[in-house]
C-alpha cells in the first residue's frame, strides 16, 4: 500500500502520483478516526517492524549481493544503496503509515457498517457447494502437523510474507514493475478494503455463533476446538471480537469476511512475483492456494469471499499494468 517516490526527472511522474494517493489515503484514516490510527501506529507489532526493517533489509541485500556479482559484493551494495536507498526507504515508510491506515478503516467499519450479509453469502456458499464450504475442507483427513503448519502459514506468516513482498518491491530496480505492484496494492485497500467491505459488510463464520445464530455453525466451532491448531484460532477470535466490543485498535484489528484481503494479498504477492521468477512465481501460487484454503479450513472466510478477491485482484492487477504500461501519456499533467 505505499509508492516508491525514488528521485525522477518528472516533477509529476507516476511514483509521485502514488505518493500522494497513499498520502491521501493515510491522512484521511488520520482525520477521519484520529485515535484509532495513532493507536495502530503505535502498536508493539509496528515497533517490532520498526526496528527489525533495517538489519532485514541489510541482511537480504547482502545475500543478493553475493548472488548478483559473487567477485564484488561490496561494489554491488554500494551501487543498490546509491540507486534504491532513498526511493526504497521512502516506499517503506509511506508503506507503514498507510498500514496503520488500513487497520483504522477496518477496525471503525467494523463499528459504523452492521453486519448485514452474512445470512446472504451463507446461503450462496452452501448452494454453490452442495453444502457448507468449511465441511467439506475440514473432512479431509489432515493430521495435526499439517493443520499445525496451516494455521502457521495463514496466520502468523501472511504479514511476514507481505512485508517480505513490499521490501522487494521497493527495492527493485524496475520501475513499471515496482510501479504496478504498489498501484495494485493501495487500489486493493481502497477498493476491496473499503469500498466492497462497506457494499458486503460481513464478520464470516467463525464469528456467526456470537453475531447471528449460534446454532449454524456449532459444527464448527466444535471441530476448532476438537483440532490441533484450532484453539489457537479461537483465541484470535476472541482478541479480534474483544477489540470490536471495547473499541480498542491495534494492528490487524477489526473483523471483516466479504472480501477476503489475506487472499487478496497472496494472490497479488503471485502476480507480482509471476513477473519476476517463475519459480518464486510458482511457489507464490501454492502459498495463495493455502491462504484460500485456510481462509475456508479455520472458518474465517465464506469459499466466495476467497473467489471475489482472486477475480477483482486479477482485473486491479491488469488494470494496474495498463495505466503503468501507458507511463507518463496517461499520468502526465
Amino acid at each position: 500500500m505505499a509508492p516508491d517516490i525514488a528521485a525522477e526527472q518528472s516533477r509529476f511522474s507516476i511514483s509521485a502520483k502514488l505518493a500522494v494517493v497513499c498520502l491521501c489515503y493515510a491522512g484521511l484514516a488520520a482525520y477521519l478516526f484520529p485515535d484509532t490510527y495513532f493507536a495502530a501506529l503505535g502498536t508493539s507489532r509496528l515497533k517490532l517492524l520498526y526496528l527489525l526493517l533495517p538489519f532485514l533489509i541489510l541482511i537480504g541485500l547482502a545475500v543478493a549481493a553475493i548472488i548478483n556479482q559473487p567477485r564484488a559484493p561490496a561494489s554491488w551494495l554500494r551501487h543498490k544503496l546509491a540507486s534504491r536507498g532513498p526511493g526504497a526507504t521512502i516506499t517503506l515508510g509511506v508503506f507503514i503509515l498507510c498500514l496503520a491506515a488500513f487497520t483504522a478503516f477496518k477496525h471503525e467499519f467494523s463499528q459504523m457498517a452492521p453486519f448485514f450479509a452474512d445470512q446472504i453469502l451463507a446461503r450462496i456458499d452452501a448452494a454453490l457447494h452442495f453444502g457448507d464450504p468449511w465441511r467439506w475442507a475440514r473432512a479431509l483427513p489432515v493430521p495435526n502437523i499439517a493443520d499445525r503448519a496451516l494455521y502457521i502459514l495463514y496466520s502468523q506468516l501472511w504479514f511476514v510474507v507481505l512485508a517480505t513482498v513490499v521490501v522487494v518491491a521497493a527495492w527493485l530496480d524496475d520501475a513499471s514493475k515496482r510501479q504496478r505492484y504498489f498501484l495494485s496494492l493501495i487500489t486493493c485497500a481502497v477498493v476491496l478494503g473499503m469500498a466492497v467491505r462497506l457494499a458486503a459488510s460481513s464478520a464470516g463464520p467463525i464469528f456467526y455463533d456470537r453475531l447471528f445464530d449460534p446454532d449454524m455453525f456449532e459444527d464448527l466451532i466444535r471441530s476448532l476446538k476438537a483440532s490441533d491448531a484450532g484453539p489457537d484460532t479461537l483465541l484470535i477470535t476472541d482478541y479480534l471480537y474483544s477489540s470490536y466490543t471495547t473499541h480498542k485498535a491495534s494492528i490487524g484489528t477489526g473483523i471483516s469476511a466479504m472480501p477476503s484481503f489475506h487472499v487478496a494479498i497472496a494472490v497479488l504477492n503471485a502476480l507480482f512475483l509471476s513477473s519476476l521468477n517463475r519459480w518464486a512465481g510458482a511457489a507464490a501460487w501454492i502459498y495463495a492456494g493455502v491462504i484460500l484454503f485456510g481462509s475456508v479450513y479455520f472458518g474465517w472466510h465464506y469459499a466466495i469471499d476467497g473467489y471475489f478477491s482472486i477475480i477483482a485482484t486479477i482485473v486491479i492487477w491488469r488494470y494496474s499494468g495498463r495505466r503503468i504500461g501507458d507511463g507518463a501519456s496517461r499520468w502526465a499533467p
